[in-house]
Parts: structure tokens; sequence; C-alpha cells
């Protein structure tokens, strides 16, 4: 299980003030890093664990970071409450902010990718002066989701008691692969790493609870306008989760958004594209993190 036998990783388990327990995957920076060391704390989406930032963690922790990657509430091997609301997009940022509160970190430069992306913004909307900055990673709250109705309607509340028993390792294979764009393919070590959380029961029907709970439209622009931090949105161009030319008109009308397009990639961008998602990273986090910029 991840991040089991891999250099530069350690597990640190948080517990929240509530006693909710929290598992994170931490990558320190090198020993002779020095200064003022960027804060990353990345976000994962719907149904996934930290493993979904395997391939990038340790490389953005080599470039001078300090990075940190919990398993979201609901997911991987962090708790999972059976309350539905405890799964909106504005209870997730306030558990995000608690979660970095445990930390001890006073700002971070916050990575979500997919569902994970609303879950930062809502925290950076929550409380500007915890993040330096954002780096959305096809996020949702930007464009539309064309599956998230069917999804729904398949998992209706006289199927919960069933679904511990239909999680299985092909239906999670499939999901990955319809992830994917033109780049790569999961692996069967990958396939297992994501079916893995499913061994605990509370899981699916904790990602069940989080389907129906969330809000996946787009935030209004004016809520966006409201964002004290600088934002930086990257895309797949063959995303099949998110549709990504509503993603590109939906954040032209936002000033200040950048947004970048990786080609032939899908949805699962740190897994498809990792060096693109390092190198974007990295080089916000160098061009955000100041100093200056702390928490008051």
């Amino acid at each position: 299980m991840f991040p089991a036998g891999r250099a530069g990783h350690r597990v640190r388990p948080v517990i929240l003030p509530d006693g909710e327990r929290v598992r994170v995957v931490h990558c320190p920076p090198p020993a002779d890093a020095s200064g003022d060391v960027p804060a990353v704390v990345c976000v994962h989406g719907w149904g996934c664990s930290a493993f979904s930032f395997n391939r990038v963690l340790r490389p953005i922790a080599d470039a001078g970071c300090d990075v940190y990657a919990p398993d979201l509430r609901g997911h991987g091997w962090s708790d999972k409450p059976q309350d539905l609301a405890r799964y909106t997009p504005e209870a997730l940022g306030t558990w995000l902010l608690r979660v970095v509160d445990a930390l001890r970190l006073e700002r971070a430069v916050l990575v979500g990718h997919s569902m994970g992306g609303a879950v930062v913004l809502h925290a950076a909307l929550q409380a500007p002066a915890r993040a330096a900055g954002l780096v959305l990673l096809a996020p949702v709250g930007f464009g539309t989701i064309p599956r998230i109705g069917l999804l729904r309607t398949l998992t209706p509340d006289a199927l919960v008691p069933l679904l511990p028993y239909l999680a299985f390792r092909a239906v999670v294979d499939v999901g990955l692969r319809t992830g994917y764009g033109a780049i790569g393919a999961p692996s069967a070590d990958d396939v297992d790493e994501y079916w893995a959380p499913t061994a605990d029961p509370a899981f699916a029907r904790a990602v069940r609870l989080v389907a129906h709970a969330f809000d996946w439209s787009p935030t209004d622009p004016r809520v966006l306008e409201g964002l004290a931090c600088p934002a930086h949105v990257v895309l797949g161009e063959r995303d099949n989760l998110i549709s990504s030319p509503s993603v590109r008109a939906h954040v032209a009308r936002v000033a200040g958004l950048r947004v970048d397009e990786v080609p032939r990639a899908g949805h699962v961008l740190p897994e498809e594209v990792p060096d693109a998602v390092v190198r974007a990273v990295v080089d916000d986090a160098r061009a955000w993190w100041r100093p200056d910029r702390g928490a008051s």
C-alpha cells in the first residue's frame, strides 16, 4: 500500500479537534533545502486517495518544497463519516483548513485535482490568508460534468446496503481507464492501489454520499472574483470527464485565472503527465511563495 517502500515518503497520521482521523502522506524537502521553503498540499479527487499524486510528490519535494497529500474525508484510509452534510464543498473546504492547522502550516500552495480542485477553492475562499495560490488540475467547479447525473441515478438510497459488495476490481479498472487520454494507461499495480480502500465497507458508502452531497456545477464567476490568491488551471486536451471547452468558457469570465492545456492528456493529469504537473506546481510555488504574504 502506498507509500510503502517509497524512499522519502512518510505517513503522518493527523487527528482533528473533533477526533476525526486523517491519513497524510508527507514528502519533506531535501535536508540541504534552505530559506523559506514553500508548503504544498495536494488534494485528490472523488473515489481516489493520496496515491493519485504518487508520481509527483517526491519530485515536487526534491525541487525544494514541503509536500503533503491527505486522503480526503471519506476516502483512502481517512475516516469515513456517514453524514451527507459533511461532504459538501463548503464542509470539505473547512475540513482541509483544519488539516492544514493540524499540520501547523500557516499557509500553503493548494493543489487540487478534479473534485479536489473545488475543495481547495472553497478553502481559499473561506480563509484567503492561508492560500499562497491554487494549482487546479482538471478541476471540478469550472465546467460541466456530463456523467454526474447518471451516477446519482445509478446509486439510489435502496442500493446503499449493497454498495460494498459491488466494488469489484474490474469496476475500478474501467473507471480508471476512462480517466486517461492518449498518454499511457494504468498498470495492474495502479488499479490495485485504487481498489484497496474498498476493503473498508464504509468506503463505497462514503463515496456515494460525496456523489450526492457535492455540488458539481460550475462555481458562480462572481464568487470566483472574490478569490484573493493567484490561480492556475491545467486541463487535459482529451479529458473525458470534465468538458475542457466549458472550463475555458467559464474561466474566461474571471479575470486573473491562468489556463494551460496539455495536449493528448486526459483527466488524471498527475498520473498521465507527471513531469508537466511537477513543473507547473514547482514554478507556481516559487513565484507565489513570499514571506511577506504570510497569514496575519
